[in-house]
């Protein structure tokens, strides 16, 4: 398996996830799924608001975001 496969697995797999977590719908599955593809996870995160995602999504994307900056700053020692 080549990077881009793995990577396109792994994006997936955070997807599916996020899906699970906040509840998305099909249509916002695939719009993250091809912004994490064209952007990588880390500047989907950074640039949320400027992906025209439902307000809820939105908001709830950033409160994931809260929690793994606090975790990242911390080292993952919360």
């Amino acid at each position: 398996m080549n990077l881009k496969e793995t990577r396109n697995m792994e994006y997936s797999k955070c997807v599916n996830l996020l899906a699970k977590l906040i509840d998305l719908d099909d249509d916002t599955k695939e719009k993250i799924y091809k912004c994490f593809q064209s952007m990588g996870i880390k500047n989907f995160f950074m640039n949320l608001e400027s992906l025209n995602l439902p307000f809820e999504i939105c908001e709830k994307l950033k409160n994931i975001k809260s929690v793994i900056e606090m975790f990242d700053e911390k080292g993952g020692n919360a």
